[in-house]
């Protein structure tokens, strides 16, 4: 971000002495942990704030180079994103401060007139049409120690086909990119033009096989179903859903609990789950994908217990805007008062696993090893976190 070198400014301007915290209790014995229920019982929304970020997609973009000999008569948008309501999270202010981003214009004609835009001078009448679903379009940042990494998810899929309503799937694209720098919030816009113009070129490169009899055949009508396919399960349609344990992530798209005689214990500082047989045996259950009680609905990540909710069609972290909040506003001090050795030490500690309560990472990206994303929902295909 723009500001990030008065943050190093300040740290050097306060004094780098190294300070050291217990708490009250630390002495104590078979402390009780938090209720993760109780504690979540007033989360009943998800991320909302009057301050927010528009990411705008202009009408050019440097350095773009011009497409011709393309034969294709135009580029139709279906939005089919799992949250329209915004683009994802971006970093604001000296400090780091998350907000949503959010596109100038409702969500598909962000899109489709960009697309219009950038690509209408190569259109040919009577040409092959394109027809893209976007199915997830989504950014993010992360600010680490001496720089700042901007993300991009694309899922799309990308149809070929006439005038005549006759059209044949010929390419799926789901990539993540990344940008490094100072201040990625400036290079958003350009991670989702590059994302777009990578979809451009393999529809185009796989275009010459798409009237293939091979090729299964999509009316207009049969491609827009297909676009909300993924949203009809149990767990996104439904308005009631059972409690209980979902040992696999199946379980909970389908609403079906492999135990739902389920009580916890907060003893030694921990919350463990059991599950009451027919016998009447207690049973400790270690690991599982998800519980859900009280329409509360927690995601097992590690030893720790993360709030999820549904938003719109997808699963997003509950008040991860906030939480992403606190997190920065326990980082500052400690690294004003620390110095930088404190700051280091806070950077450490708030990084690691046990404050990944506040947001996990997202490990599931082969290419992306290290410097990963923060997470802020769950992918509602594979049931992990996702940017």
């Amino acid at each position: 971000m723009k500001n990030l070198r008065w943050l190093f400014l300040l740290i050097f301007t306060f004094s780098a002495t190294t300070t050291s915290g217990q708490y009250a209790d630390d002495n104590v014995t078979n402390r009780k942990a938090r209720d993760p229920f109780k504690a979540n019982k007033k989360s009943g929304k998800t991320d909302s704030s009057s301050i927010s970020k528009t990411i705008s997609l202009s009408d050019s973009v440097p350095e773009e180079k011009t497409i011709a000999g393309v034969n294709i008569s135009g580029i139709q948008i279906i939005n089919a994103v799992s949250d329209s309501s915004l683009l994802g999270y971006v970093q604001t202010g000296m400090f780091n401060q998350w907000t949503e981003a959010i596109p100038d214009k409702p969500y598909t004609e962000y899109l489709q007139s960009y697309v219009d835009r950038r690509y209408n001078t190569m259109y040919k009448e009577g040409a092959t049409k394109l027809v893209w679903i976007i199915q997830e379009l989504r950014i993010s940042e992360r600010t680490f120690n001496m720089s700042e990494k901007g993300f991009l998810h694309l899922k799309a899929i990308s149809f070929a086909g006439d005038n005549n309503d006759t059209f044949r799937l010929i390419t799926e694209l789901d990539t993540i990119l990344e940008k490094g720098g100072m201040d990625v919030s400036r290079k958003h816009r350009e991670n989702i033009i590059h994302a777009l113009q990578i979809l451009l070129d393999q529809s185009l490169t796989k275009n010459v096989s798409v009237y293939k009899a091979t090729y299964p055949v999509y009316t207009m009508s049969a491609i827009r179903a297909k676009a909300l396919q993924r949203y009809n399960v149990p767990a996104l349609q439904e308005k009631d859903h059972p409690d209980g344990i979902y040992l696999t992530f199946k379980e909970f798209l389908n609403d079906k609990p492999s135990f739902s005689n389920v009580t916890y214990s907060l003893e030694h500082d921990s919350v463990r789950f059991y599950h009451t047989d027919n016998n009447g045996n207690k049973i400790f259950i270690d690991k599982f994908w998800g519980v859900r009680k009280n329409g509360i609905l927690l995601k097992q990540y590690y030893d720790l217990l993360i709030p999820i909710e549904q938003k719109q069609n997808g699963i997003s972290l509950t008040n991860n805007l906030l939480l992403a909040r606190q997190r920065n506003n326990a980082v500052i001090p400690a690294m004003v008062g620390g110095g930088l050795l404190g700051g280091a030490i806070a950077g450490a500690a708030m990084g690691g696993s046990s404050m990944a309560y506040v947001l996990p990472l997202v490990k599931n990206i082969p290419y992306i090893r290290k410097k990963v994303p923060w997470a802020t929902r769950v992918d509602i295909e594979t049931g992990e976190f996702a940017l």
